[in-house]
């Protein structure tokens, strides 16, 4: 089984190893460049994973069910997309 949030650690230390400035990365060989931008989608791809999953969390709290006690509710929001929405600055398709 898999450690998502080690897997994330690991993989943002290896992208924060290719430095941060525009000058560091100019200088970079090719095969360099090429990997260094494979390490920043795998970090993405793990992030997109860990929001997923914290999105399902806040829907899961903010279900129908749950009424004004609900997550979303309490919240002042009429769903837990909205919600996200909100508090993340993202469009309603990414929330």
């Amino acid at each position: 089984m898999t450690n998502l949030a080690e897997d994330l650690r690991q993989a943002a230390d290896a992208v924060a190893l290719l430095r941060s400035s525009r000058a560091d990365l100019a200088a970079l060989p090719d095969a360099e460049a090429l990997a260094g931008q494979k390490r920043i989608a795998c970090a993405r791809r793990l992030l997109d994973t860990y929001a997923a999953l914290m999105a399902a969390t806040i829907a899961d709290r903010s279900r129908p069910e749950l009424g004004h006690s609900g997550l979303a509710a309490q919240q002042g929001y009429l769903s837990p997309e909205a919600l996200i929405q909100n508090w993340t600055g993202s469009s309603k398709g990414d929330a």
